[in-house]
């Protein structure tokens, strides 16, 4: 991931605790990026982790490779309409939000690579497991972005159905 540009679009505890796994694995502060409307979250984000934040979801995004979505499900829809013209082609898009379908995001962002992942609890602790699903148009460059993302915080398995986040 060394010359991957990564934004999260939200800084709560789970995006901080990706975003702590990746500095302490040595990726460079002006890789990562992340949107927040909570000026105090973004305050502390910024401190804790050396990182660019932004109140604008559009600003986060402008040049990142990969799109870390972590708001909460009941915003997800308007959070990723919104965001939606700010979006290139070739950016991967990785959600962590709990059951929110790949097709409900693909339908919100347009036909776009996907990856949905379900981290666990102790990912908070850099000790979880996280199961990933990848779309059809996820490469495999991307696959290796998401997994490589996701082991910042445990360990992270790929899954063969998007039912199975449910049981991870």
């Amino acid at each position: 991931m060394s010359n991957t540009r990564i934004a999260f679009i939200g800084a709560g505890n789970m995006a901080a605790s990706l975003i702590g796994g990746l500095r302490a694995q040595g990726l460079d502060a002006t890789q990562i990026r992340a949107s927040d409307p909570g000026a105090e979250t973004r305050s502390r984000v910024h401190a804790e982790h050396g990182i660019e934040v932004f109140e604008d979801n559009a600003q986060a995004v402008a040049d990142a490779d990969v799109i870390v979505l972590a708001v909460k499900p009941q915003v997800m829809k308007s959070v990723c309409q919104a965001l939606q013209p700010s979006l290139h082609e070739g950016q991967l898009i990785v959600s962590i939000a709990a059951g929110i379908t790949c097709a409900s995001l693909q339908d919100w962002l347009g036909a776009r690579p996907v990856v949905r992942c379900m981290p666990n609890t102790p990912a908070l602790l850099r000790q979880g497991v996280s199961g990933l699903y990848a779309t059809a148009q996820v490469s495999p460059t991307q696959r290796q972005q998401a997994q490589e993302l996701l082991s910042a915080v445990g360990t992270a398995l790929w899954l063969d159905q998007e039912q199975q986040l449910g049981a991870v």
